[in-house]
């Protein structure tokens, strides 16, 4: 499997980020088959199944929200080791996606371990989808420089236009 594996871009790509390995990326593109498939990253996220869902009916408004659950488990349960796997430290005592784990206590902070670990499935699927729509590794940059990059970009669309 691994050998067929290294041999997929989509594959090589995914395991340029930290927590995802070969199995776990061959696991994911299997799962998601096509990825032309998804327009946006909320589509992508909504097939994973870890989309909110908010019950209501009619003047009844719900205070709980839940996953879904639409999507494959077995897509559920390799993100949820995907970012278990970021979140940690390495042997270095370095901690594998920094970003994603001051993300990460920032989230416990005000809710429970899970719900945390939820959110940063999420963000793990985002950089998934930016990573195989660009067809870009992908690379670590704090949110200020994310902004600041993004700030240039428009600027310069704007010189353009």
């Amino acid at each position: 499997m691994k050998a067929i594996a290294k041999n997929i871009e989509e594959i090589k790509l995914l395991t340029t980020i930290p927590g995802i390995g070969i199995i776990s990326a061959a696991i994911f593109i299997s799962e998601i088959r096509d990825f032309n498939n998804f327009k946006n990253a909320r589509k992508l996220v909504a097939f994973c199944g870890i989309d909110p869902a908010v019950v209501e009916s009619g003047k009844f408004k719900g205070n709980k929200v839940k996953m879904s659950k639409r999507g494959s488990g077995y897509l559920r349960r390799v993100l949820f080791m995907i970012a278990l796997a970021s979140i940690r430290k390495n042997r270095n005592s370095q901690y594998v996606n920094p970003i994603l784990y001051n993300y990460y206590s920032i989230k416990i902070k005000s809710k429970p371990k899970k719900v945390a670990l939820v959110a940063i499935m999420h963000k793990i699927v985002n950089y998934i989808f930016a990573v195989l729509r660009d067809k870009k590794p992908f690379r670590i940059i704090t949110p200020e420089e994310h902004n600041k990059s993004y700030r240039q970009s428009k600027l310069k669309l704007t010189l353009v236009s």
